[in-house]
């Protein structure tokens, strides 16, 4: 298959800056996944990487091969967007087929190619079906196989899932995360959504404002945040993040007292906390003291809502868990779970 690398890749409208020098290296046969928010470049990076945008610096290589000049078609990468892209007046058997056709593959292997593709993704009882007659699962399935047919070195997918529904996303995380790991290609996958990265990745690039924050793995990027913006991006629902100071190892914010959050002093501090890492406390035995906000009951888990100063925290109670709105509460937080940030900076605090 193919490895992918980036090497100062830059994209740049005259003054505004999309992707600002990044380097990354994508392994052959990786799941990589571009994560972040709309406009941090994940889009732009991926076209540059399939040639639909030029880089105005650096230089991509797939396989070892310099492609910053290579055409879009002869990069042997397949695409599967986010609106699927089908044509409306072919069966689904014909779109599939097509960039066999458009390849020039001999007609005999085209049909047990599309056959295989079909099954692959469980389409094979609905190939003489218009796209109109499909749900959308069933379209993106067929956009995959259409990818899929021809056997490119690279699968770049941008948002392919954000048109489904809740469960269908789920159930096409599963195909997807199944096929990739079948047929061992590398491939670049673009989402805003953090449960996606989380569950498909091999390895994510966290990206912000053009520049990669941090990569690694699921495990990495949530247990072991780089900055705050990592740290509350990553995580359902997202990492407490709690402004005070440090003073000889005790963190104070609005009515929060750690008396031992890590060590030394600083003025401008930030403390991380994830919603699992606090439990509720007997009152006025927590780390915090207010009133409950809100209560969530999802069926597993009730999460518990309280206002400190101008912001909330959100802590994962027991299921059973229930109190009146307004009714004083405490919460104490695992201090070997807890994350410092600079406040100025947003750097971690590694003590």
């Amino acid at each position: 298959m193919a490895s992918i690398s980036l090497k100062s890749v830059t994209k740049a409208w005259g003054s505004v800056v999309g992707v600002d020098a990044i380097d990354l290296d994508i392994k052959d046969k990786e799941f990589m996944v571009f994560l972040g928010p709309s406009g941090c470049g994940k889009t732009t990076t991926m076209r540059m990487i399939a040639g639909l945008e030029d880089p105005t610096g650096g230089d991509i290589t797939i396989d070892d091969q310099r492609v910053n000049d290579v055409d879009a078609r002869d990069r042997d990468v397949a695409m599967v967007f986010q609106s699927y892209a089908l044509y409306p007046n072919m069966s689904i058997y014909e779109n599939i087929r097509f960039p066999l056709r458009m390849r020039g593959v001999p007609a005999a292997d085209q049909d047990r190619m599309v056959r295989e593709a079909a099954t692959m993704v469980e389409l094979g009882d609905l190939l003489e079906r218009k796209p109109k007659a499909l749900s959308g699962g069933q379209r993106q399935r067929a956009a995959l196989a259409r990818a899929i047919v021809r056997h490119p070195q690279v699968f770049l997918m941008d948002e392919p899932l954000s048109n489904l529904d809740a469960k269908l996303r789920l159930s096409m995380r599963a195909q997807l995360k199944h096929i990739q790991k079948r047929l061992q290609t590398t491939t670049v996958y673009v989402t805003h959504d953090q449960i996606e990265a989380m569950t498909l990745a091999d390895r994510i690039a966290i990206m912000s404002k053009g520049k990669i924050q941090q990569l690694g793995t699921p495990d990495e990027v949530y247990h072991d945040p780089a900055n705050v913006f990592v740290a509350g991006f990553i995580g359902s629902p997202p990492m407490n993040l709690i402004k005070g100071t440090l003073a000889t190892g005790k963190f104070t914010g609005p009515d929060t007292l750690v008396p031992k959050a890590g060590k030394g002093s600083n003025a401008d501090v930030t403390l991380g906390i994830r919603p699992e890492d606090i439990s509720v406390a007997a009152k006025g035995k927590g780390h915090i003291n207010a009133a409950i906000y809100s209560l969530e009951p999802t069926g597993d888990q009730t999460l518990l809502t309280v206002r400190i100063g101008d912001q909330l925290v959100v802590a994962r109670a027991p299921r059973d868990f229930r109190q009146p709105i307004d009714s004083p509460v405490s919460l104490s937080f695992d201090v070997s779970r807890i994350y410092l940030f600079d406040g100025k900076s947003g750097e971690r605090i590694r003590n």
